[in-house]
């Protein structure tokens, strides 16, 4: 996984979709390579950025070309704009909106979050045609791994285009910081408790209330099996440099996986055509359903860096618990085949190491 992730895009101009799932021409949007301009002087209603903006109806706020912005960066835009946390959060919404890829439903849903580092995390939804729904990454659960991809340890309130999905409320329940956690959305701040009261939590599954959970740092004790070292061996001697760091990476977040229902760690490795490995590790939720697949956490690690479309994918890589009960690579490689046909699917195992 790059420890940089930067994107850059071509001049995008689009409309910002209303909660109803209706394009609103009313809040039309620019993007460049450096800023966002939301022009609202024109808008016939309020939205969810004109609402908030202490009264300032144009915002031209840079991004940098980042899905981050530092805490410094943070500070700077709230300072020369006279405006709070919440107003900034909620101003990045619909620059977040113009990021997402929603090819079946056309719905953009965009999302900006600040973490306990004082770090701002941009999400947005991702879909994937030819594949089943439930393939769909949502814009808060972007934003979450995101969140996980740079070191951070907590979120602390997030905003969002339209309220969040039953989906994203449970998944969102496997933070240590879930209690505290506040969701902004049509002009309301709101708990996870509000939004979600008597929740499936993670202790209704864990035997010890000392597992660490998502956003908390994992571990797990795994290595290559005999077989997978041979494969990544034969590709050593034959050259393919970038495969053996594409393996390592999804090894790294095979290690790293929050797997802690099922004690299946998983990762996986995108390599692009371009020499790009970008890596993503397996997430589950206790309510099973809303786990994250690692290929999907590998995309968003991509998308982040500005993979522009899913043919820049040279091959995919999964590692995983060699006959755990939790598997991933019929999927994977069904997944793959139907986003990126073009690519070369391999599958690792690892086993666990009992010291």
């Amino acid at each position: 996984m790059n420890s940089c992730r930067h994107y850059s895009h071509d001049v995008y101009h689009g409309v910002l979709c209303s909660g109803d799932g209706q394009s609103s021409k009313s809040a039309v949007l620019k993007q460049t390579r450096d800023s966002v301009t939301v022009d609202l002087s024109h808008s016939s209603r309020s939205t969810e950025a004109d609402a908030t903006t202490s009264g300032k109806r144009d915002l031209s706020i840079g991004l940098d070309g980042s899905f981050v912005l530092p805490a410094a960066r943070v500070e700077e835009l709230k300072e020369e704009f006279g405006i709070n946390t919440d107003d900034l959060l909620r101003a990045l919404i619909t620059p977040a909106s113009a990021l997402a890829r929603p090819p079946i439903s056309s719905f953009h849903v965009g999302a900006a979050g600040i973490g306990g580092s004082g770090a701002l995390y941009v999400g947005c939804n991702l879909e994937f045609a030819k594949l089943p729904l439930y393939n769909s990454v949502h814009a808060e659960q972007f934003l979450l791994v995101n969140a996980l991809h740079h070191g951070e340890t907590a979120i602390e309130k997030l905003a969002i285009s339209a309220a969040p999905c039953g989906h994203c409320r449970q998944f969102f329940s496997e933070l240590a910081c879930a209690d505290s956690i506040k969701f902004l959305f049509f002009g309301g701040s709101y708990s996870l408790g509000q939004l979600l009261p008597m929740r499936f939590k993670p202790t209704d599954l864990l035997d010890s209330k000392e597992t660490p959970l998502l956003l908390q740092a994992q571990h797990h004790q795994v290595s290559f099996t005999e077989e997978s070292k041979r494969q990544i061996q034969a590709w050593e001697d034959a050259g393919e440099t970038k495969l053996v760091e594409a393996a390592f990476e999804a090894l790294k977040e095979c290690e790293n996986a929050y797997s802690p229902y099922s004690g299946c760690p998983a990762g996986a490795a995108i390599l692009t055509s371009d020499g790009g490995v970008y890596a993503g590790g397996y997430i589950e939720s206790a309510a099973y359903n809303p786990s994250m697949l690692p290929l999907q956490s590998a995309i968003i690690d991509a998308v982040i860096d500005g993979m522009p479309c899913y043919s820049e994918m040279k091959a995919a890589i999964l590692v995983e618990v060699d006959g755990g009960a939790v598997q991933h690579r019929n999927t994977m490689e069904i997944n793959v085949s139907q986003i990126a046909p073009q690519a070369s699917f391999y599958c690792l195992h690892v086993e666990k190491r009992t010291e």
